[in-house]
């Protein structure tokens, strides 16, 4: 069925031409996943400060907003006695930043950028006064180690390290990694979805996770201690959203191989043989204690 063309009715016209009402063109809003011309402005100069968790994590571990390939850094530093400490800004999901997320500390205090000169906008905050600059910040040498990014290591001496740092170029990260991810847009279609594979860098930021919790089972009645070095093996990464690429904390819950294989669909994780002996070894594990670590 073919609308009419309103322009051409008389009657339409009169009446619109009576309320004094002009034509003009009509340009919808942007989609939410879409940045705007605003944001992609903000983007590459002060930034924006958004909650971490609407950050996704791409399979190759970097920061990826709206589309767009990012790097995330705190914005407000506060200031005692004349001095101040000056942030890190990451590139990747690295452990360091695993374990600020897992603290709490994502809600609102991160700034995405693409900002690519070295200077990054800064608040200092001085009692109940904010002072706006643009600083240099160094690159978190976590984030490089979880990149392998120009066959950088923690194991490597600290004075190579510092002249990785001294010598990283934001400008050239993104000439190799690229701003624009639009493949890894949450709507994708039958051609661009990434695999759904397990990303190189799960296995670490489950290692971290399964640290900073405690390695326990996080399963309401369940709460096995799985601590003890012989047991850790039967703590799994559960991704909530099945999405195995999605490795923020918020999607990934730790459970003991015994509750992982009563998730839905996962009935295969019986199949694991350390599932036979997670259950000889703790045949009553939903009643075990912390304090009775086995």
């Amino acid at each position: 069925m073919k609308l009419p063309n309103f322009d051409d009715n008389p009657e339409l016209n009169a009446l619109r031409n009576a309320m004094g009402a002009n034509l003009r063109d009509y340009t919808p809003p942007a989609p939410s996943e879409v940045l705007t011309t605003e944001e992609i402005e903000r983007l590459a100069g002060e930034g924006i400060e958004i909650p971490l968790d609407e950050v996704r994590v791409l399979n190759d571990g970097t920061h990826i907003y709206k589309g767009r390939r990012v790097i995330v850094y705190i914005r407000d530093v506060a200031e005692y006695g004349g001095r101040t400490s000056m942030p890190k800004y990451h590139l990747a999901m690295c452990s360091t930043l695993s374990m600020m997320m897992e603290a709490g500390r994502f809600k609102t205090r991160y700034v995405v950028a693409t900002r690519d000169d070295g200077l990054f906008s800064i608040k200092r905050i001085r009692g109940d006064t904010a002072i706006k600059s643009d600083e240099k910040l160094k690159i978190c040498q976590q984030c490089l180690d979880e990149l392998n990014y120009k066959s950088f290591s923690m194991r490597q001496s600290a004075q190579r390290r510092l002249e990785a740092v001294q010598g990283f170029s934001i400008k050239a990260f993104f000439d190799e990694f690229g701003k624009s991810c639009v493949w890894a847009m949450p709507k994708f279609d039958a051609i661009n979805a990434p695999t759904n594979v397990y990303s190189p860098h799960f296995y670490r930021i489950a290692k971290a996770l399964k640290e900073k919790r405690g390695y326990r089972c996080e399963r309401t009645n369940c709460g096995i201690d799985l601590a003890g070095p012989g047991n850790r093996k039967f703590l799994h990464a559960h991704h909530l959203n099945a999405d195995k690429s999605d490795n923020h904390p918020t999607n990934i819950k730790l459970l003991c191989i015994r509750c992982h294989a009563s998730e839905f669909q996962h009935s295969h994780v019986r199949d694991n043989p350390d599932y036979g002996i997670f259950c000889r070894k703790f045949p009553n594990s939903e009643a075990t204690p912390r304090s009775q670590k086995p």
